[in-house]
């Protein structure tokens, strides 16, 4: 178990407020569903075709998961694990690549019961999210210039874990526990896009309470989806295979049985609406799949009323700054309860900053400032402040957030819209006609297409594919 000591990091909060996804690892899964994996797997494969506006073309996008040669594959559990620590770093407000935790607080913060085997599943987690590699083609959205580009990467580039029996044994416990905290180093592209803005909220508690790893991969899928629009249809293997990592091995009916209980489960906790079968599944030809998702309507909540701390609570933070008990009783009688706050506010601040002050007798200088009103010192801010500066920079962000996000459903709506109308394109032509037009597009492909053309497999199909959307947006755009 790691140490943890006076100078862990700040406490967690029991509910983790608006909590953060990176829209790239929304996209597509990041392991598989499983917790157990055959040994001699060594690759996961997703991948998707959209339409690249800037590129005026239909493009495949591809993640491929290379395992780690000794730890493997990552599991659905390492899934939550990645999503642990962005929330850890989010409570740091993504200051650093390098954040430091313990082991203890990243289980309290996943809800993982405190015992050996969740602290072995922590560790082994780390162990692959550092030896596994993530392959992006055309699928990693560059927010800083614009695009779906190439990357390859690590989710973390290092970890350094402490355990208890590696504490300092010395007298200044306090001071030598801040060097002896467990830390980890994201990779710098993952931790360039966190800072770039490239976030969606996530409301973590709810994907906590989801059962089973299609409810939780469903919903962080369809919850980025539904900020740019709140009705999605996929093409049924497309969204199963590719977004959600089922089997490529099951067939639609066998996807439907498999996606019902995480869409029921949905539906009851009122994020999807609910539909019957025929509405939520269509059939579009033999073995040919639509499903549709529609978010539920928002409910309204009502207001919690705000808590605040007593006597007695101001008690237990003076005795937890080592004011003896007789002695927080009488500060607590004696003085205003908003004065002794601002104290201890100022308190750990000078604490925080290593004070020579405070660090000679720290309950002592405590008590005399309360008594004395201390006046602030220079640089302290205090926490209303902060808070509300924090307020207005969220609300700046937020409100280029919006602006951003609002071009960027525009941008995907319009590739949605693009993409049908190729389908529909082709589905309203007579067998002889199709094969016709068919057969006068791969002709007239260009040399590279041709060339993976001729290579077969998922390549040639891949090409086959663009070069008939290109060919069928051409014909609609002509008139032919």
């Amino acid at each position: 178990m790691d140490f943890t000591g006076a100078s862990e990091p700040d406490p967690l909060p029991p509910k983790v407020v608006d909590g953060k996804d990176e829209l790239n690892l929304a996209e597509f899964p990041l392991s598989a569903l499983a917790d157990r994996l055959q040994p001699d797997q060594q690759t996961l494969v997703f991948e998707d075709r959209v339409l690249d506006a800037n590129r005026g073309e239909m493009i495949t996008r591809r993640l491929s998961i290379a395992a780690s040669a000794e730890y493997g594959l990552p599991t659905a559990l390492d899934d939550e694990v990645i999503l642990g620590l962005i929330q850890l770093s989010k409570l740091r407000g993504f200051a650093d690549r390098r954040v430091s935790f313990t082991r203890y607080q990243l289980i309290q913060l996943l809800g993982w019961r405190n015992e050996t085997k969740s602290y072995e599943r922590v560790e082994k987690s780390l162990n692959r999210l550092v030896g596994v590699t993530f392959y992006y083609k055309n699928a990693w959205w560059d927010r800083e210039r614009p695009g779906w580009v190439d990357e390859k990467f690590h989710i973390l580039d290092n970890v350094t874990l402490f355990h208890r029996d590696q504490a300092p044994r010395i007298v200044n416990v306090a001071h030598e526990a801040s060097r002896s905290l467990s830390s980890f180093v994201w990779n710098e592209v993952l931790f360039r896009s966190f800072r770039a803005g490239n976030l969606k909220s996530l409301d973590f508690d709810f994907y906590k309470s989801l059962n089973g790893a299609i409810a939780k991969r469903l919903y962080r899928f369809l919850d980025k989806r539904f900020f740019h629009r709140k009705r999605w249809e996929f093409n049924l293997k497309e969204v199963a295979w590719e977004h959600i990592g089922l089997s490529r091995n099951y067939d639609c009916a066998s996807l439907k049985r498999k996606l019902h209980p995480a869409v029921d489960e949905l539906e009851r906790r009122r994020f999807l609406k609910p539909m019957n079968e025929e509405a939520r599944f269509r059939k579009v030809s033999s073995g040919e799949w639509r499903v549709l998702f529609e978010a539920a309507p928002a409910q309204v909540s009502v207001p919690q009323p705000v808590q605040h701390d007593g006597s007695a609570a101001l008690k237990a933070a003076l005795m937890e700054r080592g004011v003896s008990a007789t002695v927080a009783q009488d500060t607590v009688t004696q003085y205003s309860l908003d004065r002794i706050r601002s104290q201890l506010e100022v308190f750990d601040w000078l604490t925080a900053q290593r004070d020579a002050k405070v660090s000679k007798n720290p309950p002592g200088f405590l008590v005399a400032s309360i008594r004395g009103e201390y006046a602030p010192p220079r640089g302290f801010i205090p926490q209303r402040q902060r808070e509300q500066h924090a307020r207005e920079a969220a609300e700046r962000e937020r409100r280029l957030e919006q602006r951003r996000q609002k071009q960027e459903a525009a941008r995907l709506a319009k590739a949605q819209a693009r993409d049908e109308a190729v389908s529909q394109f082709w589905l309203a032509l007579s067998e002889p006609e199709r094969q016709r037009l068919e057969t006068e597009a791969l002709e007239q492909a260009n040399p590279v297409r041709r060339r993976f053309l001729a290579q077969g497999g998922s390549l040639g199909e891949a090409a086959r594919k663009t070069i008939l959307d290109a060919y069928a947006l051409n014909l609609m755009k002509t008139g032919a």
